[in-house]
């Protein structure tokens, strides 16, 4: 139950302060004193979109802030959870609109999300105004009335947690089917490739390795040229640096002996021409080493042109060459175990498409049964509500396409009078009669927790009798349920409960507007009521007939 409703520069709203109480709580005022402004405010207490054209012109930010008191918070514990916290009797939602147009809400002190704000505000509010009447005409929202009083949810979540079962496997299915069209058209041009490359074999970093042989040969290459020259120099017969030096030691030799002061000369020779020898066998040993072949120089440049050739077409490193080879193979691989894949997809749709089925033919059954009981329900509230003879019937018919609410369409045939055959609201009801069918579907739900029931203008379209009979029904809901009840009608008006009124005014020293609302004691309340029976200037008439509606 509402308890407590503070607004802040909401609108026309300044500022104010509302206590609410059990039963009823009326609000009445000339049309476009601001009626609607509160309307307004509780919408955004059940997560409604918000603007910055909610914030009074010069504000900052609006804010609204109400006291819910539920006695019962058992059936709220996961909405609690939700926010980790612990069930309460007392909620405080408090949201604020910024005039940028951005929005906050607090419950009892901690920020939630809009979403979440919603799921609070449709257990703790329901409002009704014309907008909702009119969409009664709505199959959708029909179904919606037809499945809030027959109470199967668990058949109903089945069904969406099923259709999204559905939803996902056929999205699968139909990637995948596009995929391997895609594949299937490439298919020849990915065998090629991955032969093209398979067939040179390229190893990881095969290039830079073989570039690196390379040049080391060419450098060998060089070096044996420069070992051969030497060994050329060395050993080229009698020219030759060994013959040379041995004719120097025979000559040497030969003068040692004539005189014994050359013999030093001739042995130094010796030693030299001893060393040399050994440095012809390191050039020779060394010479060998270097020696490099012209087919092996051949097969590294053609080993290399063959990478060059792969990297210029599936490069433009052998590194992304390697990696498309891979590519290639999965691709491949893919589209081998794709029909089996696909197989398996279409397999599981299926299998979900039966069991939506499954669950919307047991759903259909329930609604069957629970049309047949709330079209009883109705006409019997509607009797009352001056629709002595009225017929109301309502259709299930399973014949829409598979949903998320499974495959029923639900039309509330109407005939208010006898002898008319019965047709769908949308091309019969008049907008009293959908005033009043909307307050016998609100009468004929279960309410959810603490909810209370907001109805603003329910009774447009209505006069006399009949606004008697609607304003009975609504005292007979207020002694179940706190209701909230926005009027032109006097005899909605003189429900006994808390009145509140509702007015425009201008400020003069600011130049400004104000809208503001107000308790009514029992003498101002009719006041008020002669007002809405006589106009801005009541006659005595209408002032004693409104102490009369008033039981004063």
């Amino acid at each position: 139950m509402l308890t407590e409703l503070k607004v802040k520069n909401l609108a026309l709203i300044e500022r104010l302060t509302l206590s609410f109480g059990p039963g009823v709580n009326l609000l009445t005022g000339e049309t476009g004193a601001g009626k609607s402004i509160l309307v307004g405010a509780l919408g955004l207490l059940k997560g409604q979109k918000a603007s910055a054209d909610f914030v009074r012109a010069g504000a900052e930010e609006a804010e609204v802030e109400a006291l819910f008191v539920v006695e019962n918070p058992e059936p709220l514990a996961a909405l609690f959870a939700a926010q980790g916290l612990e069930p309460a009797d007392e909620i405080i939602i408090r949201r604020q609109v910024t005039a940028g147009g951005r929005s906050r809400t607090r419950l009892n002190g901690n920020l939630i999300t809009l979403a979440q704000l919603a799921n609070w505000g449709e257990e703790l509010l329901a409002i009704t105004s014309q907008h909702d009447q009119q969409s009664l005409t709505n199959p959708a929202r029909q179904m919606e009335y037809l499945d809030n009083f027959g109470q199967y949810p668990d058949l109903l979540a089945e069904a969406q947690r099923l259709w999204r079962v559905r939803e996902e496997a056929q999205a699968a299915m139909e990637t995948l089917e596009a995929e391997l069209r895609d594949s299937r058209d490439k298919k020849e041009l990915f065998e090629f490739q991955l032969a093209e490359i398979k067939k040179v074999n390229p190893q990881p970093d095969e290039d830079f390795r073989l570039m690196d042989k390379k040049n080391l040969h060419r450098s060998g290459a060089k070096l044996a040229a420069c070992l051969g020259q030497a060994r050329e120099v060395l050993e080229k017969g009698k020219d030759g640096l060994f013959s040379q030096l041995e004719r120097v030691r025979s000559s040497l030799v030969k003068a040692a002996e004539l005189d014994p002061a050359w013999s030093t000369s001739a042995d130094a020779v010796s030693d030299m021409a001893a060393e040399l020898t050994d440095l012809a066998g390191v050039i020779s040993a060394a010479s060998r080493g270097k020696t490099v072949q012209d087919s092996e120089l051949e097969a590294l440049d053609e080993r290399l042109s063959e990478l060059a050739k792969l990297k210029r077409k599936h490069g433009p490193t052998l590194e992304e060459v390697l990696a498309k080879s891979r590519r290639l193979a999965e691709a491949l691989g893919r589209l081998a175990e794709a029909d089996l894949e696909l197989s398996s997809c279409r397999k599981k749709m299926s299998q979900a498409e039966a069991a939506a089925l499954a669950n919307a033919s047991q759903l259909t059954q329930k609604r069957k049964q629970a049309a047949q009981e709330l079209a009883a329900n109705l006409e019997t509230t509607l009797r009352v509500l001056g629709f002595p003879k009225i017929q109301l019937t309502i259709e299930v018919n399973p014949e829409a396409p598979l949903g998320p609410r499974g495959v029923d369409q639900v039309i509330f045939l109407f005939a208010p009078n006898p002898g008319e055959g019965t047709r769908p609201l949308a091309k019969i009801a008049s907008g009293g009669e959908l005033s009043r069918l909307t307050l016998a579907l609100k009468i004929a739900q279960t309410p959810r927790s603490d909810q209370s029931l907001v109805f603003d203008e329910i009774d447009a379209g209505l006069s006399g009798g009949t606004a008697e009979a609607v304003a009975a029904k609504i005292a007979e809901l207020a002694t179940r349920r706190q209701v909230f009840v926005i009027t032109h009608l006097p005899q909605m008006a003189c429900l006994a409960g808390r009145h509140f009124l509702v007015a425009k005014s201008e400020d003069s020293q600011r130049d400004r507007t104000v809208t503001t609302i107000q308790e009514l004691p029992p003498n101002d309340r009719a006041q008020e009521l002669a007002r809405m029976l006589g106009g801005a200037c009541p006659s005595p008439e209408a002032l004693a007939l409104s102490h009369h509606l008033l039981g004063l």
